[in-house]
């Protein structure tokens, strides 16, 4: 453990690491180490420390992939579906975020008695998101998105704190106010949201979103992430075990009679779905457990690969009680042994099985060097979402994006077209809002570097790792109302980074400035559009691939043709980018006039938290606008060109 700072950190970093022990989450200490860091003015000095306050990761020596370090069982999750509150949750049919922020505010009520003190004591107060912003503070975000999400999202927040005060008031000898808790106290309640907000997973199923004691210590860095956290997230629904639980008996009885009527498909990849995990097992006293992985760097030669093996997961060598690998001439003594246990093979399998997927694994991704921060990822978010769930933004984010009204999108098509053609479209966007879901350039090229790399390697898609609860899912429901319903869905059209329209954006703008009688066509008939409308946003991905790689205009408008088999006029094109150049104009407007709206930093005031917000929101309008600015710099030059 390291400190850098005395104050009581170093207390509640003792009693979080007893908890750790008591709950049997382990991690490799030869490997990393948990450090207490305090901003002072020394800060800004030279550091491999990027994080400033709270808690963090180091590498006390260089981690490789694939290395384990983190072993979290699930029974140590704070989830509303396993807490003390899950019957009476169930009756009052609540659900989603606020079942989340009951339970943690209901166990901190709790203080000591609760069995999670141990990991909520070690919590900060609150996150510094714009939702606990003061009215001053909230002006410096003026025009950014993170303003639009904090008044989207308060507006959510109040709808629940309304219902909460109502289950409240039919049970009053629950829900007690004590040790800092007040349940009828709005703050109290966005206090406990903003620290949902910020540190809850998806972990599976069953629980849902859940805070998860350790892997929330491992601090966020856009695209340079070290680790990432395996599940095994399709467990029983109703009571979180693997398949093969009482209620789910019935599913695999059926599925075995259909495989033994002649059906060869592999039932395990349907049913039991196994795990990533690969790390070592804890002692029976909370023990760590773990070997130095830097001693058996040659291993891997002794792999292989199975029709039925888990992507990522690698076959154990079989080593005997020295931990020595044990050659295929196994002497006949051996053999005699391994033959008397063999009656307990399955039954070891099955516990083998088991533990995996009750445990949540944090492994090395990406290789990190000793003395480094070692980082998770908690999405693929734009600045704004980052300062909106977790209270702080990056610089030089490729996830960055700004978002435009539907309004505003309509604007340039009454201007070039007309009024009812402006009208149309906009019925367009409400009756397929399903189809136009958010796809970031950025989120899309990473998408597909990633498949091409699997299907190289023969291994498939991952589909285990528990993600941040405001991506997560969706890494771009962070754009997303949480209280919406599902026939309420919101369209969210944007800019996004290096400087490109949306996907969906561009191919709206095509079919709304494109000739009258293409256009009653595509916006006559369903089957027509959901043939039209994807080619079109095809067309563009090409197009936009092009210019990224360095071709001319004229080129890339060339070749994205011929990828596409898709024909669309110049002056079409150049219609629509001239639109973009427009719409990106208007936002930067939006965020533009920083000595106006920001001012003066408050440097020096007593309040830290005023200054830090500040910087944010500087940083924000910083981002914002520098994705526009290229979006105007490139789409003129488009227009210039095509139009010559």
């Amino acid at each position: 453990m390291t400190v850098n700072k005395a104050d009581d950190s170093i207390d509640k970093l003792s009693v979080l690491l007893e908890w750790f022990e008591d709950n049997k989450v382990t991690f490799n200490q030869e490997a990393i180490d948990i450090v207490s860091y305090k901003k002072t003015s020394k800060s800004k000095s030279k550091s491999n420390i990027v994080s400033e306050d709270g808690y963090g990761v180091i590498a006390r020596r260089d981690l490789r992939d694939g290395e384990p370090l983190v072993v979290i069982p699930k029974s140590a999750v704070l989830s509303a579906a396993t807490s003390a509150l899950a019957s009476l949750l169930f009756e009052e049919q609540i659900g989603d975020t606020l079942a989340l922020h009951m339970t943690i505010m209901y166990e901190m009520s709790q203080g000591r008695q609760s069995p999670w003190y141990g990991y909520l004591q070690s919590l900060p107060e609150c996150a510094d998101v714009p939702l606990l912003w003061d009215v001053e503070s909230r002006k410096w975000l003026r025009g950014t998105d993170a303003l639009r999400m904090a008044e989207k999202d308060e507006a959510g927040l109040k709808r629940d704190f309304g219902r909460l005060q109502d289950v409240v008031a039919r049970n009053p000898l629950i829900f007690i106010s004590q040790n800092d808790i007040a349940w009828d106290d709005y703050k109290c309640f966005l206090r406990i949201a903003s620290l949902a907000s910020s540190r809850a997973f998806l972990v599976d199923v069953h629980r849902g979103s859940s805070m998860v004691p350790f892997a929330d210590i491992f601090n966020h860095k856009t695209n340079s992430e070290n680790v990432h956290i395996e599940s095994e997230e399709m467990v029983c629904p109703l009571c979180g075990e693997a398949f093969g639980c009482e209620h789910t008996a019935g599913m695999e009885s059926d599925a075995e009679d259909e495989n033994e009527d002649g059906d060869d498909s592999d039932i395990d990849d349907d049913v039991s779905m196994a795990s990533e995990h690969s790390h070592g097992d804890a002692d029976s006293n909370g023990g760590s457990g773990w070997e130095d992985d830097s001693d058996h760097e040659e291993e891997e030669e002794g792999y292989s690969d199975e029709e039925d093996e888990e992507p990522g997961e690698e076959l154990p060598l079989l080593l005997d009680e020295n931990s020595n690998p044990i050659a295929d001439d196994t002497h006949p003594s051996q053999r005699q042994v391994d033959s008397q246990s063999e009656s307990d093979k399955d039954e070891d399998e099955d516990d083998d099985e088991d533990e995996m997927i009750d445990t949540l694994d944090i492994v090395v991704f990406k290789p990190c060097k000793a003395k480094h921060e070692v980082f998770n990822t908690y999405g693929k978010h734009s600045s704004a979402a980052l300062l909106h769930r977790y209270g702080f933004c990056d610089t030089n984010n490729p996830f960055d994006s700004v978002s435009l009204d539907t309004e505003q999108v309509l604007n340039p098509l009454a201007k070039q077209v007309s009024e009812k053609r402006a009208s149309e479209v906009s019925q367009l966007i409400d009756l397929y809002a399903d189809v136009l879901e958010p796809c970031h350039r950025a989120k899309g090229i990473e998408e597909e570097e990633d498949a091409d790399e699997e299907e190289d390697s023969g291994e498939e898609s991952e589909s285990d790792h528990p993600t941040s609860d405001h991506d997560e899912d969706d890494d771009e429901d962070d754009d997303e109302e949480d209280h919406e319903s599902a026939g309420d869905t919101m369209v969210t059209l944007s800019i996004d980074a290096p400087g490109h329209p949306d996907l969906n954006l561009a191919a709206l703008l095509v079919l709304g400035l494109t000739e009258e009688n293409t256009f009653s066509q595509v916006a006559g008939s369903q089957s027509v559009f959901m043939h039209y409308f994807p080619r079109v946003r095809n067309y563009w991905t090409a197009f936009q691939d092009r210019i990224d790689a360095g071709a001319s205009i004229q080129t890339a408008y060339r070749e994205a043709s011929k990828a596409t088999d898709l024909s669309i006029k110049k002056a079409t094109v150049a219609s629509v980018c001239r639109a973009v150049v427009q719409l990106a104009e208007k936002r930067l407007a939006d965020v533009a006039d920083d000595e106006r709206v920001l001012g003066q930093c408050p440097a020096g005031n007593a309040d830290d938290n005023l200054a830090l917000r500040w910087m944010s929101a500087k940083q924000l309008r910083e981002n914002e606008r520098s994705v526009l600015k290229r979006c105007v710099k490139l789409y003129q030059n488009i227009v210039t060109t095509l139009s010559s």
